[in-house]
């Protein structure tokens, strides 16, 4: 270690490695300048420079302490790093150069409660594999451990089988050739039925309820898939659309190790090869999008993972290099040990919303618990992991009618459009792992599952054995906020759900694209769980419909302002917001928010949020421009309005009425806000529009209301929204 404080660096010296973001799909770089960080060591990550088209330009990283004296300096290819030890709590700052270029000192400072985390490598992972199967999910060890403590899984499983042979085989995709064949997205939607629930559930009979007839079963249907040519149609690269290639890729290295035993030697290298052929896709995908630069892609963050557990499944199977092996598991390690995940952030928070959130999270636990059993390092030990309990127990509690923000809001785990995907029981492992008591209750109801629609890879996890409880999860308030994802949840009273006033909204770093609206100053409120104000818009028959991308990806589908009738972009992902607090305030729950940056024709939009009591809630927003604009105030709701003056003589002007669930919202706006108000029933883009009579769906109908100001340069609007119970 040196005390040469300007060995490479001088203070004094400018920017001259550019560090902003391009598009929605790059890594944002950390540590930021002026965080602190809770993970030890910290992954360091920055944008690659503009030449560096391959890894192949090396990058230098000094760390020093706050005082000048050098930690380590490191020279690297790629754009992460992860120090090879611990750091003592304390002051930092770190630096960056390639070539000439240097990018500026920033400092960040290691929390005295950081969870320690020295990365797994890829001996201490593969010299811990046993000889014998089963070994991805559980090893022999654990079965008499599962038998006894999930009998109530394992009679859902015995469900599951039964519906298995109800299925029998699928038919191979045509959709691709056949134009009277099933489409791709009805297709993939029943694939999913036999590869991820029927498949799965008869392999994990075979083991855990000792059924040979389940095993056979499960044989059958996994060489039966096995035999579709993996580049065809079930690609995860061609161009006929991925999921029904996600879903072998997903299954297969669980399948193989559980069925293994069951195979003779030509069955069992070739469906080896099966497994071989969906992982080197795995690896193509994330090469050709280089994933390590641009991990935005909301599928490939999974691919990884299941790179990882073809290389476990597949370890010590004669006829397979295992060099191949040995890179699959060695990226896998650097990207959930570095980068990842893009859209989970430190704060528990995930960007895409909640549905998205409930699935996102459960492809990769298999092989988590895996090599945490193999090498004693667990990744769930990273402050994503351990504090995203707390994140559901804010925006996936199971008695509300829906789950803002992104794409899939309205969708529950019964949804027939989206069967299982938006989790049956999220809080499954991230309970044990937060250790909160909220969560684990929640964990402990949503359990008992009539059948397992799609997540079957992680119900029987050992997870008892693996996960310590540190109490490093915060425990959730009434005034909580996930600043790096971009929300912030305002409760009346969270002990009390059935009568809690419930705000949630959203000023995110990570803008509009992929699944995320144009969306940042939106807001919803539910009473009771009731939602009273939400979202509005739906996919339509599947995602990118016109109806999808032209309503549900515009801002006037949700709770934020139009200026002049125009909203945020979609296409630009420099359309921010940030949070700039939220706490309590005396008896009042507040959070304010910052949505300039997503308004580029205005000078500033500061949207502020207080639960002033048990039945109200009152929103101030401060809006500036250069010029005199109209602002647009629309609202969205599941029940039909009414303009509280047609039906009340004593209330104020402009004043709304919703009636929902027993629950009655007033919407008074102060005097001389707006000068207009309208009320619709219709979407400016019809769920249906653009697509073939035989694919029009139906969902539950939505209203709209639309206050408008006189054009000014200054707008201050205070609205204030109680609730009845009626």
């Amino acid at each position: 270690m040196s005390n040469d404080t300007h060995s490479m660096f001088n203070d004094t010296q400018s920017v001259s490695f550019p560090q902003e973001r391009q598009n929605h799909w790059q890594v944002f770089p950390y540590p930021t300048d002026g965080v602190t960080v809770y993970e030890n060591p910290p992954a360091f990550v920055w944008l690659p420079a503009e030449q560096d088209t391959d890894h192949k330009t090396p990058y230098t990283v000094t760390l020093e302490t706050a005082d000048g004296t050098q930690v380590l300096c490191e020279t690297v290819f790629g754009n992460t790093f992860v120090p090879d030890r611990l750091l003592p709590a304390g002051d930092y700052r770190w630096n960056l150069s390639s070539d000439d270029a240097v990018r500026g000192w920033e400092s960040f400072t290691v929390a005295e409660n950081a969870i320690p985390f020295l990365r797994p490598t890829v001996d201490e992972v593969l010299s811990g594999i046993p000889a014998e199967r089963p070994r991805h999910l559980f090893s022999v060890s654990d079965i008499a451990h599962l038998q006894k403590t999930r009998a109530d899984a394992l009679d859902t499983l015995r469900r599951n089988i039964a519906e298995a042979y109800k299925d029998g085989l699928p038919a191979r995709p045509m959709y691709h050739t056949d134009e009277t064949a099933l489409p791709y997205r009805e297709y993939f939607g029943r694939f999913r039925d036999f590869c991820d629930r029927n498949l799965v559930a008869c392999a994990l009979g075979y083991y855990l309820l000792d059924d040979k007839d389940a095993g056979a079963f499960a044989k059958k249907l996994f060489l039966h898939i096995c035999d579709w040519n993996p580049g065809g149609p079930c690609s995860l690269c061609g161009p006929w659309g991925d999921e029904v290639g996600l879903s072998c890729a997903r299954c297969f290295p669980a399948v193989f190790d559980l069925l293994a035993p069951l195979m003779d030697a030509k069955e069992r290298a070739y469906a080896a090869q099966a497994v071989i052929a969906y992982a080197l896709q795995c690896e193509d995908r994330l090469q050709r999008l280089d994933y390590m630069k641009n991990p935005g892609n909301s599928h490939a963050g999974r691919l990884p993972a299941y790179l990882g557990e073809a290389a476990l499944s597949l370890w010590g199977e004669p006829g397979i290099d295992p060099r191949m092996l040995r890179r699959w598991l060695s990226y896998a390690l650097q990207i959930y040990g570095g980068m990842f995940p893009f859209f989970g952030t430190p704060d528990g928070g995930w960007a895409e919303g909640t549905f998205y959130a409930t699935s996102y999270t459960k492809w990769y636990l298999p092989l988590f618990s895996a090599v945490a059993r193999y090498s004693g390092k667990s990744f769930f030990d990273r402050p994503f992991y351990r504090n995203f309990a707390r994140y559901l127990l804010h925006f996936s509690l199971p008695d509300h009618e829906l789950h803002p923000f992104g794409d899939g809001y309205w969708c529950s785990p019964e949804s027939p459009e989206w069967p299982g995907f938006f989790a049956q029981n999220p809080f499954r492992v991230y309970a044990d792992i937060s250790g909160l008591d909220e969560a684990c209750a929640y964990d402990r109801r949503l359990s008992a599952q009539n059948l397992y629609s799609l997540h079957l890879l992680d119900v029987f996890l050992p997870t008892d054995a693996l996960i310590r409880h540190d109490g490093f999860t915060k425990q959730p308030t009434d005034a909580d906020a996930f600043p790096d994802a971009g929300f912030v949840s305002l409760h009346s009273g969270r002990q009390n759900p059935a009568s809690d006033l419930h705000l949630m909204a959203r000023a995110s770093k990570f803008g509009p694209g992929s699944h995320r609206q144009p969306d940042n100053g939106s807001f919803a409120l539910f009473s009771g769980g009731t939602a009273l104000l939400c979202p509005s818009g739906y996919f339509g028959r599947a995602y990118g419909t016109k109806h999808h991308m032209q309503w549900l990806n515009s801002t006037k589908a949700h709770n934020a302002i139009l200026v002049d009738g125009i909203g945020q972009d979609f296409s630009d992902f420099r359309h921010t917001g940030k949070i700039v607090s939220c706490g309590m305030d005396g008896g009042q729950r507040t959070a304010v928010l910052d949505l300039s940056d997503s308004y580029p024709m205005l000078q500033t939009w500061v949207r502020t949020f207080r639960i002033t009591d048990a039945h109200t809630v009152v929103i101030e927003d401060t809006i500036t421009a250069d010029r005199p604009v109209e602002i647009t105030y629309p609202l969205h709701m599941l029940s039909k309005p009414a303009d509280s003056t047609a039906i009340e003589s004593d209330v104020p002007p402009m004043s709304l009425s919703v009636m929902r669930g027993g629950k009655l919202l007033r919407v008074t706006p102060d005097d001389g806000c707006f000068v207009s108000l309208s009320l619709s029933d219709r979407f400016d883009v019809d769920l249906n529009e653009g697509e073939p009579d035989a694919y029009h769906v139906r969902m539950p109908d939505q209203y709209h209301a639309y206050y408008k100001t006189e054009k000014k340069s200054e707008h201050h609007l205070r609205v204030v929204f109680r609730v009845y119970q009626m």
